[in-house]
């Protein structure tokens, strides 16, 4: 009887051993072994940078010269969509960063340089696509064209580099962040986590705000919301349709419980995009018991600052540290995070890199 038992637990070992020779080889830094981009902490800070002067093209070929012009076949003859794009050609699965440019800029924006730098210097796979530039016309801003270029782009990474499916990453800051959790609302099943800095979750609600707003930066956002959806959303019922249509507010619910994991950032000085459409984001994904009251969301959108009910709720965190910006209040609930900072219009990149990092599906 003891022998027998002791076949089994040989068989067993043997069952596992070989197993685990037969799954396929991994790549791409895993957490121990980060590689953080220390000389880019901050979108603000970033602005400061001299290579923020330069060329888009040519500031992207000075600080990471791996990364790679493509473009990506569309049909119906229109013309190729361009993209950034990096892979080592290291054998092994890795995580794929697909990355979403922000509303007034396409996907040679300086801003997404770090991203770029990140992947090169943790042998990920990237991805930074056009998804029909700047959102200031009716085939960009959450469009059916729009979204269909980031599924494209997905297509491309898949077809060209060896992508760990349980690894499978967007990020995006303001706009970019609005499509990033577009793209994880319609499909959850396709990714494994998405990181949205200060984005815009309902584009109705953000056009009564620009159009209200005080600060003549904010207004031509309401000229390109127009012009993305047709009309006045507040006088055009078609146009308001259209918001709607284009908005993470009409499918991330469809998110929740599907596997995929959202950290959501806003700072709650944001002039630009309230910090509400963040909370409002991350109440959608959240238990309920862990939302955030509309009577909290109310008041930090009109003072600027923590309401007393959320007080005390803030996990200290060294990379916004670092940054210079202090975490003010801070949740997980279900598959969603939520940070909100001291400061306003911002992405505090290796926090959301850190972040990215421990996701798997």
């Amino acid at each position: 009887m003891v022998i027998s038992d002791r076949r089994k637990i040989f068989r067993l070992f043997l069952i596992c051993f070989c197993t685990i020779l037969l799954l396929p080889p991994t790549s791409g830094a895993e957490e121990s072994d980060l590689k953080l981009v220390p000389e880019y902490t901050s979108f603000t800070q970033f602005a400061g940078l001299p290579i923020q002067e330069m060329p888009k093209r040519a500031a992207w070929k000075k600080a990471a010269p791996e990364i790679e012009d493509i473009s990506i076949s569309r049909k119906d003859e229109e013309e190729d969509q361009p993209a950034l794009w990096y892979h080592s050609g290291t054998e092994g699965k890795k995580p794929l960063l697909l990355v979403l440019h922000s509303w007034s800029a396409d996907y040679l924006q300086h801003y997404g340089i770090p991203y770029g730098l990140f992947a090169v210097r943790n042998d990920w796979i990237f991805i930074h696509p056009n998804y029909r530039g700047d959102f200031d016309n009716i085939d960009a801003t959450g469009s059916e064209k729009a979204v269909k270029d980031v599924l494209d782009a997905l297509a491309y990474a898949k077809e060209n580099a060896p992508v760990d499916e349980d690894r499978i990453y967007l990020a995006g800051f303001s706009g970019g962040a609005m499509m990033s959790l577009v793209m994880a609302g319609r499909y959850p099943e396709k990714f494994t986590a998405a990181l949205a800095w200060v984005p815009v979750y309902d584009l109705n609600d953000w056009y009564k705000t620009v159009i209200k707003s005080s600060y003549s930066y904010t207004q031509h956002y309401k000229h390109d919301i127009e012009a993305s959806c047709g009309g006045k959303p507040d006088a055009d019922e078609n146009a308001a349709e259209e918001c709607r249509k284009r908005s993470p507010s009409s499918y991330l619910e469809n998110a929740r419980g599907k596997g995929v994991k959202v950290f959501i950032s806003g700072g709650i000085e944001d002039h630009f995009v309230p910090p509400s459409h963040a909370i409002r984001a991350f109440n959608v994904l959240a238990d309920e018991k862990d939302r955030i009251s509309e009577a909290d969301i109310d008041s930090l959108d009109s003072t600027e600052s923590l309401p007393k009910d959320l007080e005390g709720q803030a996990e200290k965190h060294p990379l916004f540290e670092e940054a210079g910006l202090s975490v003010a209040f801070s949740r997980t609930s279900g598959d969603a995070t939520i940070y909100l900072f001291d400061g306003g219009h911002n992405i505090i990149y290796n926090a959301g890199f850190k972040w990215l990092s421990k996701q798997r599906r």
